[in-house]
């Protein structure tokens, strides 16, 4: 689907790959929604710009920036899920001082809305102010997927203090891979902020260019949020493993005791047959041999019932 936006008077139309041909692209937005391969060879034609750059990116996590003589391509994500899937969307906006073009996903209109609400109603947005939009709204989409992981890190730590399990461990090293990926995005985005903060008059105007100063800070913040994130993580790990070997600690104390336990009963009942042979005595005692079946009986059992109160006897994987 192919949407015109006017920069100036902000309305929407949509249109087909054969009304391109008399669209006059001067402050015209081209909001290109999961394009067909015949529409973005139309825009490809109308804009002078290869087909491969209007291509929303197979490769997850792409974020890139191009400047060109006559336009700048700026290859975005915008971050769905970040616990459970890792899952990312790719955005293509291209822009110069006439026309903006973006390529984006249905899923994702959503960002697009917010930029465009944030569009002056009374005079024209620049398309570089447009794309300003955009990625600020995509960068504060960032902390909502920050307020996630702060609840599962807070749940996470509940469970390692309440409670050892390996699914928890599981889970909490899950977590760590996601931030480290998440983290690696953030350090993308940021550096491409920088580098069109940096670029000179040609690709943007001063003024709009100062105004990636507060999502470079917001993207700043972020990183060090996953940073404390990762670091908690890494803290309730090492908790998990002090309970752990603790927990081993004392069943290896209990079965120090069982064994001496254990110990004082076979000293017992082998006393007599070592006395006996000791001064050659072929027979000791006159004990009843269902005493003996008994203590033997006994001293075998009681451990045992022991052992699987404590549920020792079952190996827990």
């Amino acid at each position: 689907m192919i949407r015109t936006v006017n920069l100036d008077t902000n309305n929407q139309t949509e249109i087909t790959p054969s009304t391109l041909k008399t669209l006059n692209l001067k402050n015209i937005w081209l909001e290109l929604v999961e394009p067909s391969k015949e529409e973005v060879a139309y825009i490809s034609d109308k804009i002078g710009v290869s087909q491969n750059f209007l291509d929303l990116p197979e490769t997850d996590g792409l974020v890139n920036l191009r400047l060109e003589d006559d336009f700048t391509i700026v290859n975005f994500v915008i971050i769905q899920d970040i616990i459970t899937s890792k899952e990312v969307h790719p955005i293509v906006m291209i822009f110069c001082k006439d026309f903006l073009v973006t390529v984006t996903k249905k899923t994702d209109q959503h960002i697009i809305d917010l930029a465009k609400k944030r569009m002056n109603k009374t005079k024209i947005d620049p398309p570089a102010q447009v794309i300003y939009f955009i990625i600020d709204e995509i960068v504060s989409n960032h902390f909502i997927q920050l307020e996630k992981i702060e609840e599962l890190t807070s749940t996470l730590e509940e469970e390692v203090l309440e409670k050892t399990s390996q699914e928890t461990l599981k889970e909490i090293f899950t977590l760590k891979s996601n931030l480290i990926a998440l983290n690696k995005t953030l350090w993308y985005e940021r550096s491409l902020i920088f580098n069109l903060k940096k670029c000179g008059d040609t690709y943007m105007a001063p003024k709009t260019r100062a105004l990636f100063d507060t999502t470079h800070e917001d993207l700043t913040r972020q990183i060090d949020i996953v940073e404390t994130y990762r670091e908690i993580l890494s803290d309730a790990i090492n908790v998990h493993l002090s309970a752990t070997s603790n927990k081993i600690n004392f069943s290896i104390k209990s079965l120090t005791v069982v064994i001496f336990y254990l110990t004082i009963i076979t000293t017992l009942t082998s006393f007599p047959n070592t006395v006996a042979t000791f001064f050659g005595i072929s027979q000791f005692g006159n004990t009843d041999n269902l005493v003996i079946f008994t203590t033997i009986t006994l001293s075998i059992i009681l451990p045992l019932l022991w052992l699987w109160r404590k549920r020792w006897l079952k190996y827990e994987t």
